[in-house]
């Protein structure tokens, strides 16, 4: 993903390592990426080792972060960014092969999703890319089977698992409604992980992306011919649940024709392939989850009554993250060990005012608004612990007590300096109007020695 949108072709950059003592070594970021670039410079810097890294974008300010160095070179060295995983875009470019082409490749793809949620985007691009990250990998909780994820203990969200542990063994369908980010993927898996269906697949389909052109296929599947460019038979969505579950994301984006059909195939049991008329069994359990109050779009005439009915066979709505204050923390200390060890990062603590910061943010979306701060904070801390800033919540000001706030402020200003000097004490002495002892007993305080 090469040369993206709204960031120039070569950007400034200093480098800062052990390796190279308290004096940054200038270069310039060429070929940057959505996992890295490569940095041009006369240092020499050894393979595997760790650096931090300040990117002078003129628009979007100076974006710090940490990076790997994963190829030298006799003009620099290729950097891959700590915010993402290799193997995962492994993954991805795997699963966008039967959506392309010969004119277009998966990279390309890739190249298009990222420069268009980009383009679209009000954050910055630190932001922005470790925000793109985390909802394409879905970082936040992975819940599938074998794999841990944060439960919770507060007595909202133990209610919605006493009713699944209830229903999953059933053959109801499961219909899971609430807000954005509340985990509804991570319930569908723990509904098919208790239901007798758990030895087959889990088949998840996001309604809201189907082109209404293509829905009946990808649903149902097509037989060769059947229409242009279907040169194979190809299983639909249902027939690959066959077993397991099918997992109905965003139903309330599914258009209205395609709605008819489905409520069909929910009546009759059964299905047909496009081009087909051999029936297929339904044979998979249903869950559908939505962000949208279902009952208000039936009134409203987006979706179809008698298909709510069928669906609605246990209705689950699952708590957000504000009605749930104690399982906030608990949860940012899981995301913050789940991520570091994917990432290949120390786990670090969060300081005293990260915690409160977090405790009293209100999260409006949700635990994957709770795992991109976290994810955030994974990226551009540089100290033994993280500080209420690295969480991206806001300006300086922010929350906490006067005293926190100024000692925040002090400290973002501190480090501002000591950077803007590349760590020369008496300049920044200079700079501020205090004396020496004094920025060396403030380094101290904040943990700025390694600037």
């Amino acid at each position: 993903m090469r040369q993206f949108d709204r960031f120039p072709a070569e950007a400034e950059v200093r480098v800062f390592t052990p390796a190279l003592g308290k004096s940054p070594a200038k270069g310039v970021l060429r070929d940057l990426s959505l996992s890295g670039g490569f940095i041009c410079t006369s240092e020499s810097v050894p393979v595997n080792s760790w650096v931090n890294l300040e990117i002078d974008h003129g628009s979007l300010g100076v974006i710090r972060t940490n990076a790997q160095v994963v190829r030298p070179g006799d003009q620099g060295f290729g950097a891959h960014f700590f915010w993402t995983d290799r193997k995962v875009f492994r993954s991805l470019r795997n699963l966008l092969v039967p959506f392309s082409d010969k004119e277009e490749n998966e990279d390309s793809l890739l190249r298009k999703i990222w420069s268009t949620r980009l383009f679209n985007s009000p954050d910055s691009l630190v932001n922005t890319m470790i925000s793109w990250c985390n909802n394409t990998f879905d970082l936040s909780e992975e819940g599938g089977k074998g794999e841990e994820f944060y439960e919770g203990t507060s007595p909202a969200i133990q209610k919605v698992y006493e009713k699944i542990r209830l229903f999953a063994p059933t053959s109801l369908p499961v219909l899971l409604e609430g807000e954005t980010g509340t985990g509804k993927e991570v319930f569908a898996r723990t509904v098919h992980r208790l239901s007798q269906n758990a030895d087959g697949p889990l088949v998840a389909v996001n309604c809201g992306a189907i082109p209404q052109t293509l829905a009946e296929s990808l649903l149902f599947g097509h037989e060769k011919g059947s229409f242009t460019g279907a040169n194979t038979r190809q299983k639909g969505h249902f027939e690959e649940a066959t077993g397991g579950t099918i997992f109905l994301d965003e139903i309330a984006d599914l258009p209205l024709p395609i709605q008819v059909k489905l409520l069909r195939v929910l009546q009759e049991r059964a299905f047909t392939r496009v081009g087909s008329q051999e029936e297929i069994p339904l044979s998979c359990r249903i869950v559908a989850a939505s962000n949208k109050d279902l009952k208000r779009e039936v009134r409203e005439g987006r979706f179809r009554q008698d298909l709510y009915y069928r669906l609605e066979g246990v209705a689950v709505t699952l708590p957000p993250l504000r009605e749930r204050v104690e399982d906030i923390l608990p949860m940012a200390r899981f995301l913050s060990r789940k991520l570091s060890t994917r990432m290949g990062l120390i786990t670090k603590d969060f300081s005293a005012a990260a915690e409160r910061l977090i405790q009293s943010h209100p999260w409006p979306g949700n635990v994957r608004d709770l795992a991109n701060a976290i994810h955030r904070s994974l990226v551009v801390s540089r100290h033994i612990e993280i500080l209420p800033e690295d969480l991206g919540l806001g300006g300086p000001v922010g929350s906490g007590t006067l005293r926190e706030r100024k000692e925040r402020y002090e400290r973002e200003v501190l480090h501002s300096c000591l950077l803007r000097n590349a760590g020369n004490v008496a300049r920044v002495s200079s700079e501020l109007g205090i004396s020496t002892p004094s920025v060396y007993n403030l380094m101290k305080k904040y943990s700025l020695h390694g600037v």
